[in-house]
């Protein structure tokens, strides 16, 4: 490939990089007419494919352009597509899209195998341990299970919850025990300067207020770790 051709080539994927990024911000179009002009729409739909994205993404990818007056080279993004589409319609594809429990649109031929790693994936990710794992760190469950595992992976998923949820009453306590006691020393500068009488005894109120509340968050503190190491004591958590 000469230099010149090299330089275009950059050219193109820079612009089909950010056709992709403006559409990826709440639908703001930062895609010039220029950029729109020189688009290569067979990379763009062959990125998509590749990306494992339906032939629908077309029309979001043509809104922008549309804007500025110019006419998306369709059949080309779809002829890329569809280059993309093989690239990514694989076995192995499928199996990494299952293991990892996300959701499966069925874009891809049956002949490619895709749907095949997709269910041995699924049945790798859909076990109690995983389950507890995603519910643990937080993260959704698709409803991607077979029926015959997702009652070991809803068991696990809903006590990883269950203990996420004490942990994030502990974390929570913790932080607004933390901001009392910055706004304690914060009122306790002030008696460094020279107030006047009625500042000392409304100062000397609000502290007593915030030794109050203090207080309170401490003991709510104390009773929800007792919570959170009962829980997961119960549930055979180690802790170092």
């Amino acid at each position: 490939m000469s230099t010149k051709q090299t330089q275009t080539a950059l050219i193109a994927i820079s612009l089909i990089l950010a056709l992709i990024v403006s559409l990826s911000f709440s639908g703001c179009t930062t895609v010039s007419k220029a950029d729109c002009i020189a688009m290569d729409w067979f990379e763009l739909g062959r990125t998509d494919g590749m990306l494992g994205r339906p032939r629908s993404t077309f029309q979001e990818r043509a809104k922008p352009c549309l804007k500025h007056g110019i006419t998306p080279d369709r059949s080309s993004y779809y002829r890329g597509h569809d280059e993309g589409l093989a690239i990514y319609c694989t076995e192995e594809q499928g199996f990494d899209l299952g293991k990892k429990g996300q959701s499966y649109s069925p874009i891809c031929p049956e002949a490619s195998g895709f749907r095949i790693g997709y269910d041995k994936g699924l049945q790798f990710y859909c076990t109690e341990e995983n389950g507890y794992l995603a519910g643990v760190n937080g993260q959704d469950y698709n409803f991607v299970c077979p029926p015959q595992f997702e009652a070991d992976f809803l068991k696990g998923y809903e006590r990883g919850r269950q203990l996420l949820e004490y942990k994030n009453q502990v974390r929570n306590l913790e932080n607004r025990l933390n901001y009392i006691e910055m706004q304690i020393r914060n009122k306790e500068g002030f008696y460094r300067r020279d107030l006047s009488d009625e500042q000392a005894m409304n100062l000397r109120s609000e502290l007593r207020m915030l030794d109050l509340e203090y207080r309170e968050v401490s003991r709510e503190l104390r009773y929800a770790t007792q919570e959170l190491e009962a829980y997961e004591d119960s549930i055979g958590v180690k802790r170092f």
